[in-house]
C-alpha cells in the first residue's frame, strides 16, 4: 500500500467533485505559514520541460502537451501556485511512479487571481520527487505557473537528470491523445479522457526513454484543418509556445534541439472535403525545411495513420512518399518515412496507442541504432 498520507492528499482534491477532480475555483490563495518555503516559477529548483514562456515576468505559461515540472524536496508536503485562461488537466507523480497517483483540474477564475492548489500532504519525512505532467492540450487552455509552496526545502542535486534522448512530436488530436482513455468508443469527447502521457507519442518517448516535446492541436492539418479553414495550421503554429492562445509568444528553437521529430499529420486535411495534393505537398515540403533550418541534425519522420482509411490511406502516403523524394532530391536528407496500422475509426484508445508506440520504437531503434 502506497503512503495514507498520498490518499488523503488524493481525498482532499476529489472532495465535492464529481469527475474525480479539483476544480480550481473551489481553492483559495493562503499566506506561506510556518515550515513552508516558497519556490518561485524561475527558480533553478524547479526541472522544466516544455516550451515555457517567461514572457509575464509574474509566471511561466506551459501551454502544450506533455509539459511538466518536477521538484525534489526533503519534506512532506506540497502545494501548486497556479492559474488558467481556460480548462486544464494534471498528472501528478510521486517519487517514480510509472503512472500517475492523483489528478488536478485548473479552471479559469473570474477574479483572474491565482489559487493554491494542494498536489501532495502527510508524506513521510524524507527525500520526494514529484512532477507535474499538463496531459490536456494547448487549445483547451494554458497553464500558468507562479510557484510552489514546500513544507520543508527544495534540494537542486535532488532532481533526477533529465533524459539525453529527445523527440518532438508534431501532430493532431491523435498526438494529444483525444479519447485515449476513453471507456466506450464513440462516446462524445470529454477532456478528462484526453490523455497525452497514454497517447502514441507519450508511450513512444517512455519506451525511448526520451524527453518529449508534444506541438499538437486537435482539428488541425498540415495545409486545411478540419473545419476548412487555412488558419493556425500546425506549421504556423510551430513556431509558438502554444497553439491558440493570447498570451502565445515565438518559440526560440535554440533552446531544445530534439534528435528525432516525428510529423503525424494529414487525417484532418483529408476529412475537411478540402484537401488540395499540390498544396499538401508543397506546404509539408515547405514545413521540413523550415524544421530542418532549425534543427540540422535532427532525423525528421513523416508519419501516418492510423485514422486513415481506404482510398485517403493511399494518398496520403502517395503524397508524403512524394514529399521525402522531392527534399532528398534537393539534397535533404534525412527525411524517413513510417507508417502506423489503421484504427477502426476511432482515435486509438491507450492499449492501440501501445501498440502504435511499441512499433514506432521497434523500428526507431532498428532504423537510428537506439538500444
Amino acid at each position: 500500500m502506497k503512503y495514507l498520507a498520498r490518499l488523503l492528499a488524493v481525498l482532499l482534491l476529489v472532495s465535492g467533485c464529481s469527475d474525480s477532480t479539483l476544480d480550481l475555483e473551489t481553492s483559495s490563495n493562503e499566506p506561506l505559514e510556518e515550515g513552508w518555503t516558497w519556490v518561485p516559477y524561475d527558480s533553478d529548483l524547479l526541472q522544466i520541460s516544455g516550451r515555457a514562456n517567461y514572457e509575464s515576468g509574474e509566471f511561466v505559461i506551459l501551454s502544450w502537451s506533455a509539459s511538466s515540472i518536477t521538484i525534489a524536496f526533503i519534506g512532506t508536503a506540497l502545494k501548486l501556485k497556479t492559474g488558467t485562461n481556460n480548462n486544464v488537466y494534471l498528472d501528478v507523480f510521486v517519487d517514480g511512479e510509472e503512472t500517475p497517483s492523483s489528478l488536478i483540474k485548473l479552471t479559469y477564475s473570474q477574479h483572474g487571481a491565482p489559487s493554491i492548489v494542494p498536489v501532495v500532504s502527510n508524506l513521510p519525512q524524507d527525500t520526494h520527487v514529484v512532477t507535474l505532467y499538463k496531459r490536456s492540450a494547448s487549445n483547451f487552455g494554458d497553464w500558468y505557473v507562479y510557484g510552489m509552496h514546500v513544507f520543508g526545502n527544495a534540494e537542486k542535486e535532488l532532481l533526477p537528470p533529465k533524459p539525453k534522448r529527445k523527440i518532438e512530436f508534431v501532430g493532431n488530436s491523435i498526438t494529444c491523445g483525444e479519447d485515449v482513455l476513453v471507456p466506450v468508443l464513440g462516446q462524445d469527447f470529454d477532456l478528462i479522457n484526453e490523455s497525452s502521457f497514454y497517447s502514441y507519442a507519450g508511450q513512444t518517448a517512455r519506451i525511448l526513454h526520451a524527453e518529449d516535446h508534444n506541438i499538437c492541436c486537435g482539428g488541425h492539418g498540415i495545409y486545411v484543418n478540419l473545419d476548412g479553414s487555412k488558419e493556425q495550421t500546425l506549421p504556423i503554429m510551430y513556431n509558438k509556445t502554444s497553439s491558440e492562445s493570447l498570451s502565445s509568444d515565438l518559440w526560440d528553437h535554440s533552446k531544445w534541439h530534439p534528435d528525432i521529430v516525428v510529423i503525424n499529420l494529414g487525417t484532418n486535411d483529408f476529412a475537411s472535403g478540402k484537401n488540395d495534393s499540390t498544396m499538401f505537398v508543397k506546404t509539408t515540403v515547405d514545413f521540413v525545411r523550415k524544421i530542418r533550418s532549425y534543427h540540422a541534425d535532427a532525423k525528421i519522420v513523416l508519419l501516418d495513420g492510423p485514422m486513415l482509411h481506404e482510398e485517403h490511406l493511399v494518398k496520403c502516403r502517395q503524397y508524403l512518399d512524394v514529399v521525402k523524394a522531392t527534399l532528398e532530391g534537393e539534397g535533404i536528407m534525412g527525411v524517413y518515412r513510417f507508417s502506423f496500422e489503421p484504427n477502426q475509426g476511432f482515435h486509438p484508445v491507450k492499449e492501440k496507442a501501445l501498440v502504435d508506440a511499441e512499433s514506432l520504437s521497434v523500428w526507431i531503434r532498428s532504423e537510428f541504432g537506439w538500444d
